[in-house]
């Protein structure tokens, strides 16, 4: 069984090399918590005995270097969260494997605050959904006018509808330089999850930069 350190260490490591949450120990949250506490504890105590001795100078070092290391675990298995949340809310899969329970927690009330808003942001997206209020389909008809015997005014033809073009999702196959999608600058980072215009995203899967996401319909439970 090796020491928390290393534990700590051999987690970051698994956590590095893999695309997905890794595999880690069900205390990890707890059990670093509760390491990082009697750490720091050790140290405050050997200063205060002896402010100039090297016992406590070292587990003072050893209770930061563990602290980075178990926010670069935290930071890491976070972003995962993010972008599962996302691809999920876009009609991907919602297994979450490897997640622990707060994993799952924070996984639900991302994907619970994504879809909401994706329903109150932009319900055209919703299979089903009645256009927006704000494009008009029609004119009202105009009231009848009085007769004079003259010539009849002629029908006010109707606008025709508004077609709104839906953002084309892709994957950010390697990381390259920033994108201008017109006033807005978009990075390329590796894996990110990218909504963009038709137009731009065909350039992106063209030049190798993405691949494109097909998002199954989101359905109402019936």
């Amino acid at each position: 069984m090796p020491d928390p350190f290393s534990q700590l260490l051999e987690w970051r490591r698994a956590e590095a090399s893999a695309r997905t949450l890794s595999k880690i120990g069900p205390e990890f949250y707890s059990g670093t918590a509760k390491y990082l506490a009697e750490l720091r504890r050790s140290y405050e105590s050997d200063l205060r005995e002896n402010p100039s001795g090297r016992k406590g100078e070292i587990s003072r070092q050893t209770y930061q270097r563990a602290s980075q290391v178990a926010r670069d675990i935290l930071e890491a298995r976070l972003q995962k969260l993010l972008s599962a949340a996302f691809q999920a809310s876009v009609g991907g899969a919602r297994d979450l494997p490897n997640a622990l329970a707060e994993e799952r927690g924070v996984f639900d009330a991302l994907l619970g605050t994504l879809l909401e808003y994706r329903r109150a942001a932009a319900p055209y997206l919703e299979v089903g959904a009645a256009p927006p209020t704000s494009v008009p389909t029609a004119l009202p008809a105009p009231p009848p006018a009085a007769s004079t015997g003259g010539e009849r005014p002629r029908p006010t033809a109707a606008p025709a509808a508004v077609t709104l073009a839906a953002p084309t999702y892709v994957r950010v196959l390697r990381t390259g330089r920033p994108l201008q999608v017109g006033a807005e600058t978009i990075d390329l980072r590796e894996d990110d999850i990218l909504s963009l215009p038709p137009e731009s995203a065909k350039l992106l899967v063209e030049a190798k930069i993405a691949e494109p996401l097909v998002p199954a319909p989101l359905t109402k439970p019936r």
